[in-house]
């Protein structure tokens, strides 16, 4: 059940994130674009490391499957 609260959780961050960014694109006066948002903050070194392990961390609690039990 947490689980299923969990990936709810980041697939409405998700969803916010794409409203966000077509809210942005509509009105660019106000909101800037996920893409000029990623050009000015990929230009640090630690940042790209920083969104690098992030989506590490993602896929291995989301695509790595746990270890079957040992049998005996």
């Amino acid at each position: 059940m947490i689980r299923l609260i969990t990936i709810a959780g980041f697939v409405l961050c998700g969803v916010l994130a794409l409203a966000l960014e077509l809210m942005a694109r509509r009105d660019t006066d106000r909101i800037a674009p996920l893409s000029e948002l990623l050009d000015q903050v990929m230009v640090s070194r630690a940042v790209r490391l920083t969104i690098m392990v992030f989506w590490w961390w993602l896929g291995w609690h989301f695509i790595v499957a746990a270890p079957a039990p040992a049998a005996s």
